[in-house]
């Protein structure tokens, strides 16, 4: 084994390197560095070898094997003198045809040579372009103790032509940062979140100790990347931790200098990266790094959110790099890593390459776009509050003729001492004491005045009691309250209603379902999910795709047993959710292959008691007027009785919501429509050759299913279910038609105990 031990290298080059930049270096106490190179051509370094064969040009596999081939290298002895505070390890190996993804690496390491701990698996970098000829573990971190380490390397069955000539193996002590200076970075920790719309505090280069680098290339900064360092949550010396990654992406990686622009450790604390950060071209981004800034979270968040501390930092700071080369934090624009358009913030595994940030850290990254936004909507000085300047709420009023005989206009009136942002409209029908609306044209509410029974209950206990709706089961964990709500406009939705969590023990979750293709299933179908919990006070965005739930963003939330009033908004042309408590801005998502339609929505519960009350949904309007389809006969109007409301919702820059604004409407519709044999099915045309429709007389609110028989009574098609008002229905079924072949068919239509059959010929 030809072992070239290079200690104290950081400390000696330091001289050298000061001949090329101007940064002061400190040298800390316990510093040093070595690395030993194993030729794997030798006998000597190995312990063990199974289906390799060793020649001149290294270990190789030279015919398909199904065997797994694996050896294990003898012990390293490691060198470094008084290491302090711990020893970050990492491995290069060299070869030819090498696949970092048949590879499995493990270590194991000793105190004394004789005591050894299990085998521990590494991993192969994630935030390193690979290549068939070096490739490079992951850094690990272990005891200043340790002495000895060993490598054990197996490749999986199939594999062919591979070489593995040569492994370096680097071991690292960053010295301990000395009191003064750990003081002077706590101090940065308090001072971190807040700055307004500047750049904010930042451990400089020289502070922790960076080997001192040549001038960097610069670009204009478009796109603001986020990372996770891959390493180990806890530390007693985070500087020491950021020295560690300097050497690791100079010496593994074989990079000019750390790869991120700026780098946060779990306290909050903003490390300057490379050549100073700001406009600096990194290494990070899958070597395609112009145009970005690249943030690293110190820590593995696979599988955990980063702390709150890190998440307010990476806020600050990209609102400040935001701010200053006006970036839209939730918007998104081409970027050549992609060839494509690359939201502005975001992971590095949107550039296809790595799973960084981890799958805990991605999820972080909607409330990270929302809380930049935030910042920069209030001047960067708010956070998720809104700023002292405006906490006043926008208004909204409406106005119109009180009595109409048709289609009408309201015309609204929006102020606001900053301005409106958001505007938002809803049509309301009185019937008998309750307003409720026309759920087909995308409008809901309900004051659960009197239980109506035209919802879907599923697992739970649902009642209407004193004027609310309760759910009183403190077992099931996914119960089902839903009601069908055509969402196709297009256009923004707002959703909204009052809850008060009754249990005071118990998971204490509950929320909405919004943008449903199925209401009755338990996921909801194709769906999103809000989701309050009070185990953790936090709030969370899940997806639901093909009946399957997937965990999307989460944000902070305080949770009491109080009544609230919540508030979702979704985009569906741009794929934007976001949530307030009251008017606390807490959330937001974006998904770039968003759900265009759905047809129900559904309110869920966990192990929890919780009551429900004043639900709504409003849709978007874009001006200061709106026209307002009216008529008693057609099921497809906005308004259908002959009371009638409606209201306006506005929201402002700040995050302030209005309080409604009410506009009551009598209708005067003449002698009520009535039609022969109105409860009889009919089609148009009945001799169909493209486009066909129902119409009907639904008897009741309900679900509508129709199908296309043979004259055996064997079915050939059916539509997708529907949820249609009381009164006459119309129907477009043509989707249906268009499968059917020439011939005479049945088409049966049933809704609860109604059932019509007619006759069809398709040409």
């Amino acid at each position: 084994m030809k072992n070239n031990v290079l200690p104290q290298v950081i400390c000696c080059l330091l001289l050298v390197l000061n001949t090329f930049a101007q940064e002061k270096r400190h040298v800390f106490k316990g510093e040093s560095a070595e690395v030993s190179e194993i030729n794997l051509s030798n006998q000597d370094a190995l312990l063990t070898s199974k289906a390799f064969t060793q020649q001149s040009t290294g270990l190789t596999i030279l015919e398909k094997t199904q065997e797994t081939s694996e050896f294990v290298l003898k012990p390293s002895k490691i060198k470094l003198k008084k290491a302090k505070p711990f020893i970050s390890a990492y491995s290069v190996w060299e070869g030819k045809n090498l696949d970092y993804t048949q590879m499995t690496l493990m270590y194991r390491t000793s105190k004394n040579g004789k005591s050894w701990s299990n085998w521990k698996p590494t991993v192969l970098d994630g935030h390193l372009e690979q290549t068939d000829k070096r490739v490079v573990s992951k850094m690990e971190f272990l005891d200043k103790r340790v002495r000895y380490i060993q490598y054990k390397v197996s490749l999986n069955s199939g594999m062919q032509d591979v070489i593995i000539s040569n492994a370096k193996l680097y071991h690292y002590s960053p010295g301990e940062t000395p009191k003064k200076i750990q003081k002077q970075i706590e101090k940065n920790a308090t001072n971190a979140t807040k700055a307004v719309c500047s750049k904010p505090a930042v451990v400089s280069r020289s502070q922790w100790g960076a080997i001192p680098r040549g001038a960097a290339a610069t670009s204009t900064v478009s796109h603001l990347i986020v990372h996770h360092e891959f390493g180990s949550n806890t530390s007693s010396d985070w500087a020491a931790r950021v020295r560690s990654v300097q050497n690791f992406h100079i010496n593994g990686n074989g990079w000019s200098d750390i790869g991120y622009n700026f780098l946060v450790d779990p306290n909050g604390v903003i490390y300057e990266g490379r050549a100073g950060g700001d406009n600096a071209i990194g290494a990070h981004f899958c070597g395609r790094n112009r145009n970005t800034m690249g943030v690293c979270m110190l820590g593995d968040y696979s599988s955990i959110s980063p702390t709150t501390a890190t998440q307010n930092s990476v806020k600050s700071l990209l609102a400040w790099k935001a701010d200053k080369e006006n970036i839209n934090p939730l918007g998104s624009s081409f970027h050549y890593s992609v060839n494509r358009a690359l939201t502005h913030i975001s992971g590095h595994r949107d550039a296809g390459c790595s799973v960084c940030p981890g799958s805990g850290g991605y999820a972080t990254l909607g409330g990270i776009r929302s809380g930049v936004d935030l910042l920069l909507s209030n001047g960067c000085s708010g956070g998720s509050t809104p700023p002292s300047s405006d906490t006043t709420p926008p208004t909204t009023s409406i106005s119109g003729g009180n009595v109409q005989t048709g289609d009408f206009t309201v015309t609204f009136s929006d102020n606001d001492n900053v301005g409106v942002a958001r505007r938002y409209y809803q049509v309301l029908e009185k019937y008998s004491s309750s307003f409720l609306a026309n759920r087909r044209n995308g409008f809901f509410n309900e004051n659960f005045g009197q239980d109506f029974g035209v919802y879907d209950k599923g697992a739970g206990s649902w009642s209407v009691t004193d004027g609310r709706l309760k759910q009183t089961n403190t077992t099931s964990d996914n119960t089902l309250w839903s009601s069908y709500l055509i969402q196709d406009s297009g256009l923004p939705y707002l959703y909204e209603f009052a809850a008060k969590v009754t249990s005071t023990s118990g998971p204490r979750k509950f929320g909405i379902h919004i943008m449903s293709s199925d209401g009755t299933l338990s996921q909801r179908g194709n769906s999103y999910l809000i989701w309050f919990s009070g185990e953790d006070n936090k709030v969370r965005i899940y997806e639901t795709v093909n009946n399957t739930l997937y965990f999307r963003a989460i944000g902070d939330v305080s949770l009491d047993n109080n009544w609230a009033k919540y508030r979702v908004t979704y985009s569906p042309a741009y794929g934007v959710i976001q949530i307030w408590k009251n008017n606390e801005y807490l959330l937001s998502w974006t998904d770039s292959s968003q759900i265009s339609s759905g047809v129900a929505i559904s309110l869920r519960t966990n192990k929890t008691a919780v009551e429900f009350d004043d639900f709504k949904v409003y849709k978007f309007r874009a001006g200061n007027s709106v026209k307002v389809t009216a008529g008693n006969s057609d099921n497809n109007k906005d308004l259908r009785t002959t009371t009638g409301k409606v209201k306006s919702m506005v929201r402002d820059d700040a995050g302030n919501w209005s309080i409604p604004g009410n506009f009551d409407v009598t209708m005067n519709f003449g002698r009520f429509f009535t039609e022969v044999n109105a409860q009889k099915l009919t089609l148009h045309p009945n001799e169909v050759n493209d486009k066909a429709v129902l119409t009907w007389q639904q008897p009741e609110y309900g679900t509508v299913y129709i199908g296309a028989y043979n004259l055996q009574g064997r079915m050939i098609a059916q539509m997708p279910r529907e949820y249609m008002d009381k009164g006459k229905s119309t129907l477009d079924i043509s989707s249906l038609t268009n499968k059917l072949s020439s011939g005479l068919y049945m088409i049966k239509l049933t809704s609860g105990s109604y059932l019509e059959t007619i006759k069809m010929l398709k040409k």
